[in-house]
């Protein structure tokens, strides 16, 4: 929750640049800043400060589901090919924490993100006279499957599965490496350890992805009646090659500086927990 007005602002930015139908609407963008501290401090003076929290219902309820799945499905999945020691090499561990980024993204992220994102992303009170489309997450799934059938919900599934799993491929292995590497592939982590090595980990893959956070949030806020068709994204590689022609390639970074101040925190935090949890579970008096 506290990490939440990060990924409000993140959302926002992303969307900076988008080519709308209503005159006024683009108007209404000129001059707000592009830096994620100058957007921050705009958007709380222009909608209010909880306008900063916008979204956070189905943010919070995905990243509990997901974290649970994906964290299941890459340490089943590294039980299954690991020798008769436990070990894994680099490349099953590439495809543990691919596998568990997609499996994510296709059940649990893409429909969490689309609501989250159309949430984020409305400005009512910057256009007078203007109310909010989705009143909240159940409202927006509902509107979400009336108008636009339930394929809505899965826009931008194609960019959301690339991001999740070139995220946890890049997290799992860099963090099993570090844990090996560094510290010796100790027993337990130390909270120290396993929080130094998870804000490590944590940061490869944005830096790496970031185009592909940057097309799925303009895919999932993009509707019929929000844009032109002639301004609608077809798909990735028509998204991709517009917004760098159009934008710059700096465009397919926007939002960076937010995302990786809430992800690499955040999965810092994740992976004290884990790390203590996989500490007790192996303690025999944790079974007796």
């Amino acid at each position: 929750m506290a990490l939440h007005p990060l990924d409000t602002v993140k959302t926002r930015l992303q969307l900076q640049g988008v080519r709308v139908s209503s005159a006024s609407a683009a108007a209404s963008t000129s001059g707000i800043p592009t830096n994620f501290v100058g957007y921050g401090r705009h958007l709380a003076r222009t909608e209010g400060v909880a306008a900063l929290y916008k979204g956070l219902t189905p943010f919070v309820t995905h990243l509990m589901t997901k974290y649970s799945l994906r964290y299941y499905v890459n340490f089943q999945l590294r039980s299954l090919v690991a020798d008769e020691n436990g070990n894994t090499t680099f490349v099953q561990n590439l495809f543990c924490g691919m596998s568990a980024g997609t499996i994510e993204a296709l059940m649990i992220v893409t429909p969490f993100e689309v609501v989250k994102t159309r949430l984020q992303a409305q400005q009512g009170s910057l256009i007078p006279g203007k109310k909010a489309k989705y009143r909240g997450p159940v409202h927006a799934v509902f509107r979400i499957l009336r108008k636009e059938g339930p394929g809505g919900l899965w826009k931008g599934c194609g960019p959301t599965v690339f991001r999740q799993a070139t995220n946890q491929m890049s997290m799992f292995t860099t963090y099993t490496w570090i844990r090996e590497n560094i510290w010796g592939n100790p027993e337990s982590m130390t909270p120290f350890m396993a929080a130094s090595t998870g804000l490590v980990a944590s940061t490869v893959g944005p830096l790496f992805n970031c185009p592909s956070d940057v097309i799925k949030t303009r895919l999932m806020n993009q509707t019929h009646s929000m844009v032109e068709p002639e301004f609608q994204y077809k798909g990735f590689a028509d998204a991709f090659m517009r917004i760098w022609r159009e934008e710059g390639f700096r465009a397919l970074y926007k939002g960076i500086g937010p995302r990786l101040a809430r992800l690499a925190p955040g999965q810092a935090i994740t992976w004290v927990v884990v790390e203590q949890f996989r500490s007790l579970c192996d303690r025999k008096e944790w079974f007796m």
